[in-house]
């Protein structure tokens, strides 16, 4: 026979409720510590209970913990159980309402989709992105406010850099130390962030959706990367009218009786859906004789810019859908751009490296604890290249010629993130690409140490 149990998370304990027909409940609780989950699973969980528990921060943990021994594991939206009761809640009454909706099978209207662990770990990596583009703009916005205060107001189309190059003798020392480490630390962030954009584009480069959806007009690499990661699996979808309301791009409607308006949009499901998509509708109405603009320029005398805009990124989303669902190209691709845009692309996302991790910096020989126990304050320069080698390998006297940067993270952004690609950027890491390979044309191991490429110029030495 099925036992229906309910269980309310919480931070530091678990409160729990197993409902029977006719009978009263039994609650328990117990600490959140892996201890007293091995017991409880020992215990109280069997291979004939279905459990529903609401979803939270660490709900998605906790349902891989117990698919693996019970019979059904449902995640509940917290919205779903507002509606129940006299607005009374209480954990008792939390783990009831859980329970009795699981054993009624009421759950279904309110029930969330688990992602698989792959697609909850691309959301985590992208979420971790937008973490560190908040980061960015915080910190250049505090270095403009100083200049603010300091009686400059300085143009956003003017580099602060540059700016400082050229008035730093105007600053005192207090705000040049100021204005340099608030500098410092919105470039640390922006690095941080191409990075990690680089590492979700390589997981997700050898995937056959992602060709469908680079397809659709205005959807470059990183726009594709999220759509995929939230969309998760287009079969959960119905409708074109539900993929909208779950990116919160459907208009809000309050009608009753004679009442009926309309206002803006719900602004429901992640808004790193709806910022990517509003992006990327800038890009797409750019193009000339696209179904997009000719849908831009006939809702722009009715709505405005703005509405317009958000308009045409609904329409986005849903085409990156249909095409998913399909599978199958966009119907308004140009064969001929997409196959170059699709071999610019990989070309590009072939050559970024894998993110830098700790022990694999160490098992590689990366920088370690010297004598003094400094944290790897001893380590191992390599000769740097010089002539054509050493161009090719971003390794420059001074500042690098214009248009070429000395970091692959630098100009990772302007080589794939951009709808504009350009390939001439790509060919010099294939160069060095085929320099360092370590099979010589006759076909020997050499020896002798690799020169150093475009990871060992961008501080990831030592790193596969």
């Amino acid at each position: 026979m099925t036992r229906f149990m309910g269980l309310d998370l919480h931070k530091n304990y678990i409160h729990g409720d197993v409902f029977r027909p006719g009978q009263k409940g039994t609650h328990f609780r117990f600490s959140n510590t892996p201890d007293e989950w091995a017991r409880f699973l020992a215990t109280r969980l069997t291979p004939e209970t279905a459990v529903a528990i609401e979803a939270t921060g660490n709900a998605f943990t906790i349902y891989d913990r117990l698919v693996r021994h019970a019979r059904q594991v449902v995640v509940i939206h917290p919205a779903g159980l507002k509606g129940l009761g006299a607005g009374r809640h209480t954990d008792r009454i939390d783990a009831e309402r859980l329970a009795q909706l699981l054993a009624l099978g009421t759950y279904t209207r309110v029930q969330v989709w688990v992602p698989p662990t792959e697609v909850r770990a691309i959301r985590a990596l992208i979420t971790h992105v937008r973490a560190c583009q908040q980061q960015e703009t915080a910190w250049r916005n505090r270095a403009r406010n100083l200049l603010i205060q300091a009686g400059y107001a300085v143009p956003r189309s003017v580099a602060l850099r540059d700016w400082l190059a050229a008035h730093a003798a105007e600053l005192d020392d207090t705000r040049q130390i100021i204005f340099t480490s608030a500098l410092t630390m919105a470039e640390q962030a922006q690095q941080e962030g191409e990075r990690l954009r680089g590492e979700i584009l390589r997981r997700l480069q050898d995937r056959p959706e992602m060709a469908w959806l680079w397809s659709v007009p205005g959807l470059g690499a990183w726009t594709a990367a999220v759509v995929w990661a939230w969309l998760g699996d287009p079969l959960r979808f119905r409708s074109a009218r539900q993929v909208g309301r779950y990116g919160g791009l459907d208009p809000s409607v309050h009608q009753s009786g004679e009442a009926d308006w309309r206002g803006h949009i719900s602004h429901q499901g992640p808004a790193i859906l709806r910022q990517a998509l509003v992006e990327a509708a800038w890009w797409a109405i750019r193009a000339q004789h696209t179904p997009l603009r000719a849908f831009d320029d006939r809702v722009l005398p009715r709505l405005g810019k703005r509405r317009a805009i958000v308009a045409v990124a609904r329409k986005l989303l849903v085409a990156a859908w249909r095409v998913w669902r399909e599978q199958r190209l966009a119907h308004a691709v140009d064969r001929r751009r997409y196959q170059k845009k699709l071999s610019t692309i990989r070309v590009s996302l072939r050559s970024l490296p894998p993110y830098p991790l700790t022990d694999r910096c160490h098992r590689c020989g990366g920088p370690r604890a010297g004598p003094r126990g400094d944290g790897g304050s001893r380590t191992t320069r390599r000769p740097r290249l010089t002539g054509r080698a050493g161009r090719a390998a971003g390794h420059y006297r001074g500042r690098p010629p214009a248009g070429i940067t000395s970091s692959p993270a630098r100009s990772f952004s302007a080589r794939v993130l951009t709808p504009t690609i350009r390939v001439k950027r790509v060919v010099p890491h294939l160069i060095v690409m085929i320099i360092n390979h370590p099979v010589s044309r006759s076909g020997t191991i050499r020896s002798n140490n690799p020169a150093p490429g475009p990871l060992e110029n961008s501080g990831m030495t030592g790193c596969p």
